[in-house]
């Protein structure tokens, strides 16, 4: 009989310990949806007299070595990259020629640094914007 009472007054504690108490394991405010931080970028104008950023410190500078190729400043990032004359936007997801072919490619080799399409113009050159953008949610499979 003794070993009856035992045996009873341990099975609460072992089903306690298999089962779990039902609280959750973190205390702590629940979060509706995981939060996922993206880097954003500015999209940019190339200017098409020099090839650097329209209203940079580099933009149109008289002393400024010229490409014998393209015509626009050795160095700057529309450098045989862009038409000269023609002013250049770059695309903000990509950095490459907002319309051209290469804009957007899916499958593009991407920067390591940035992100962006490698040696597109605009790579390692738009300016940074952090955004906060919310995962979407898991959906149940039938």
């Amino acid at each position: 009989m003794k070993k009856l009472i035992a045996a009873l007054a341990v099975l609460p504690l072992a089903v306690l310990l298999t089962v779990g108490c039902g609280k959750a394991p973190v205390e702590g405010p629940e979060l509706s949806a995981p939060v996922v931080m993206k880097t954003v970028y500015e999209s940019a104008t190339l200017c098409g007299k020099c090839g650097e950023v329209k209203g940079g410190e580099a933009c149109c500078v008289a002393d400024a070595e010229i490409c014998a190729d393209c015509k626009l400043h050795k160095g700057a990032p529309g450098c045989c990259k862009i038409e000269a004359g023609a002013d250049a936007t770059l695309c903000a997801h990509c950095g490459e020629v907002k319309g051209s072919e290469s804009c957007c490619v899916e499958g593009a080799a991407t920067c390591e640094k940035c992100g962006l399409h490698k040696g597109a113009p605009g790579c390692c050159t738009l300016k940074k914007v952090v955004a906060e953008e919310e995962a979407p949610a898991a959906t149940e499979e039938s």
